[in-house]
């Protein structure tokens, strides 16, 4: 029976523009304990090629929940409430990257998720959401893909 709204598999979200931030970046490499200077002095970053600072390999994240306030803003339906994640039970399962370009500060990318579907496992008791999420940039294509799980520990009259 389960938590999730499965009939959203296979949705995917319109682009959410979002402003990559020297600011918000510097503070989140600080913040994870990123020591390589391309990920907060503009100088560093500039001497080793790039137009400004890099986003860190796990900056993705931060990137989504910006979108994810944006789509808020404008009144339209995030992800989490679109699946039905019900945080009471939501466990964070497995995330990955694919990375096909650098993220800077100062780019405007777009963020487009996407419901991929949905399983179970442990007998009934646990369901698992499969989400996507793409950031796109408009003249360097797509740059990175973060896969995550998210899973429902369900409760027992849930599982019945």
């Amino acid at each position: 029976m389960g938590i999730f709204n499965r009939s959203s598999a296979g949705y995917e979200a319109a682009p959410v523009e979002v402003q990559v931030e020297r600011g918000a970046i510097t503070f989140f490499a600080e913040t994870v304990g990123e020591t390589n200077p391309i990920h907060s002095d503009v100088a560093a970053a500039r001497a080793a090629g790039h137009p400004d600072v890099v986003a860190p390999s796990t900056y993705p994240v931060v990137l989504e929940m910006a979108a994810s306030k944006e789509t808020e803003r404008k009144g339209q339906q995030e992800v989490l409430n679109l699946i039905g994640a019900d945080m009471r039970y939501l466990l964070h399962g497995t995330e990955s990257y694919s990375y096909q370009g650098l993220i800077f500060a100062g780019d405007t990318i777009d963020i487009i998720s996407r419901v991929k579907g949905f399983s179970d496992a442990k007998g009934g008791t646990l369901e698992i959401a499969h989400l996507e999420l793409e950031i796109r940039h408009a003249s360097r294509g797509t740059l990175a893909i973060a896969q995550r799980d998210l899973i429902h520990r369900l409760p027992k009259e849930a599982a019945a």
